[in-house]
């Protein structure tokens, strides 16, 4: 059945799962994919003729902890190793529980006192990541956010073991179906924010912070490169209020 252009099937705005992009002559709906196109994909046939979706449209800004502490904001590109032709592996990552580091929302600028107060309630009142450890780890990656320019949601991701990468992507999830974008190039690029490649990520409870600009349900993903060549995405479901 047909959803028409400008229809939602639930979730909140820009995101809701089980979306189905509508015909028209318009961008469609977009859906958990994390993709907008003029026609539905009904198979992975589909999925090579879809364009991949900007994180910009969803992300102000991000930034990842690396091995010794320091925070490194990423930057916006255009990617061309965002799609490999490799064997992948599952990510040597996990998300760290509550128990182990309390997820917050805080104030941009702490002299904005109604932000602060917005912040300080919404980190009091809602779990934003699992809460120990012993849930599925397919339910694990579902985290809470706070959408706004002036918040700052600062959750933090686990390294399995002796895991290290110089090299880590963050865009949509089901970007990686698609063909990749040839404006101006002769390979596929996916839109990622790209984390500096001049360091050394790994180790537990490393801090990632990420400024939200609007509210929805959106499947991400980090794109990681590992110390030993593998390549693996690591999935994240966002529910961003």
């Amino acid at each position: 059945m047909a959803v028409p252009n400008g229809g939602s099937s639930g979730g909140g705005s820009g995101g809701g799962g089980g979306i189905i992009p509508g015909p028209g002559p318009g961008p469609g709906l977009i859906g958990s994919a994390g993709m907008a196109s003029n026609s539905p994909a009904f198979s992975w046939y589909d999925y090579a003729t879809q364009s991949p979706r900007d994180p910009r449209t969803i992300v102000q800004s991000i930034s990842f902890m690396d091995q010794t502490g320091a925070i490194q904001p990423a930057t916006f590109l255009r990617s061309t190793t965002w799609l490999e032709a490799a064997t992948w592996v599952n990510p040597p990552m996990d998300v760290t529980p509550r128990t182990t580091f309390l997820p917050s929302v805080s104030p941009l600028f702490p002299m904005d006192f109604q932000a602060s107060e917005i912040a300080a309630q919404f980190t009091a009142q809602r779990a934003m990541t699992v809460l120990n450890g012993q849930y599925p780890i397919a339910v694990q990656k579902e985290i809470v956010l706070k959408a706004g320019m002036q918040f700052a949601n600062t959750f933090a991701l686990d390294f399995i073991g002796t895991a290290t990468s110089t090299d880590i992507q963050f865009s949509f999830l089901h970007n990686s179906l698609t063909s990749g974008d040839f404006t101006s190039g002769a390979s596929g690029t996916i839109p990622v924010f790209a984390f500096p490649s001049t360091t050394t990520y790994g180790g537990i409870t490393k801090q990632m912070t990420v400024t939200l600009l609007r509210p929805g349900r959106f499947a991400v993903a980090l794109r990681i490169k590992d110390n030993s060549g593998n390549y693996s995405l690591f999935e994240m479901d966002w529910l961003v209020f």
